[in-house]
């Protein structure tokens, strides 16, 4: 079987960039010969990929009227037509799939909705959304972003499942991680030599809901003095950083960026617990990559993070926007006895191996592609 999977962006950086590779590689484990179309590529310092080809557009130039994106969907449009691949994915409802929807490859794609396909979606592209019926078909993380597409898109095609995953670490990698936190029997406690009591993972962004992690931070510090929260990704540090100092927090609040994944996943695993307060989120991996490393999760019930937590014990839920939900539910696992909060790490990994290991990611898949066979049989 051949693959073509289109994307505006492949790589090992975060989000879609990862997603699409993470898909290209698995069909390509899989015994798939794939090939990727990406307009961008971003590595992020590691090794780009040998396990399927990669398409760059022809042209580079002409970002105004995007000729690299409109010469990039002609490239895979020719090649659908010559070589008739049994799979053609397009990652996200992007300017890109417009391109391919209004393409005489239409009734071949296979779109993935990469956002929580909410209305007002800044990462959506309007009239890529109003040709979705030309499409074979969607493919959707979860009930709840199934519900938004057809909501939102007014969509009535065919939706089928593919929840998203990260990069499964060796388990060398993970017994690391595993003994940085465990073997000093200190867990629970502030002087245990955590790099961050509290650690956002994510874009520096008003939605994401960093007002009210300073906030919160800002009661916690009452009884905590010493808390440590880390708000690590790319954005404007200003409001935050102000905001911090005119609560009286700025040596509890660091602002970090980093510019690799591998630094990221290192002080995350090191982290006490990941908070993402954020008013909306699609299906966020960042849960999944805490979960990896038996990181414990504080998370607001939004998108598809209740679905894909699931009553996990690893998570507490708050509320977006509700200060004093967020402050609580630091304080509870501030005050959590050791005993306590092994247990909620041991939650963690337990639920990365039900959602997000190779096997299940592997099996999944598997399932997917004997659907669509099924489907085109018939």
């Amino acid at each position: 079987m051949t693959a073509f999977v289109v994307s505006d962006v492949l790589g090992r950086k975060a989000g879609a960039y990862l997603a699409t590779w993470l898909l290209c590689r698995e069909l390509a484990r899989l015994g798939l010969k794939v090939t990727c179309f990406a307009r961008h590529e971003s590595w992020a310092g590691q090794e780009s990929t040998d396990q399927f080809e990669v398409v760059r557009p022809w042209l580079l130039k002409g970002c105004r009227r995007d000729w690299p994106g409109q010469c990039l969907a002609w490239q895979a449009s020719r090649r659908i037509r010559r070589e008739q691949p049994n799979l053609v994915f397009v990652a996200g409802v992007t300017l890109l799939a417009r391109y391919l929807l209004k393409s005489a490859s239409a009734n071949q794609l296979l779109i993935w909705e990469l956002t929580n396909a909410n209305p007002g979606n800044k990462f959506v592209d309007r009239e890529a959304a109003r040709l979705l019926s030309r499409c074979r078909g969607l493919l959707s993380p979860s009930k709840a972003i199934d519900q938004h597409i057809r909501r939102t898109y007014g969509y009535q095609g065919p939706i089928l499942r593919l929840p998203f995953w990260v990069e499964d670490e060796s388990e060398k990698q993970k017994a690391e991680s595993r003994k940085q936190k465990w073997d000093s029997g200190t867990m629970g406690l502030r002087d245990n030599g955590f790099a961050a009591d509290f650690i956002f993972l994510g874009r520096r962004d008003s939605e994401k809901g960093l007002s009210e992690l300073i906030k919160a931070t800002a009661i916690v510090a009452g009884e905590y003095p010493a808390v440590n929260v880390l708000i690590c990704g790319a954005g404007d540090e200003k409001p935050f950083e102000t905001l911090a100092r005119e609560l009286g927090v700025s040596q509890n609040v660091t602002l970090r960026f980093f510019s690799t994944r591998i630094e990221a996943m290192d002080v995350l695993s090191r982290s006490r617990c990941l908070v993402l307060p954020s008013y909306h989120e699609g299906y966020p991996l960042v849960l999944l990559e805490a979960a990896q490393h038996g990181v414990p999760v504080i998370a607001t019930t939004v998108g598809s993070i209740p679905e894909l937590l699931n009553g996990s014990k690893a998570a507490i839920l708050v509320p977006p926007r509700d200060v004093s939900s967020l402050a609580g539910a630091m304080l509870r696992i501030l005050r959590e006895s050791p005993h306590d909060y092994e247990q909620r790490c041991r939650t963690a990994l337990d639920l990365f191996g039900r959602v997000s290991s190779a096997e299940v990611v592997a099996t999944r898949l598997r399932n997917l592609l004997a659907q669509l066979k099924e489907n085109s049989a018939a």
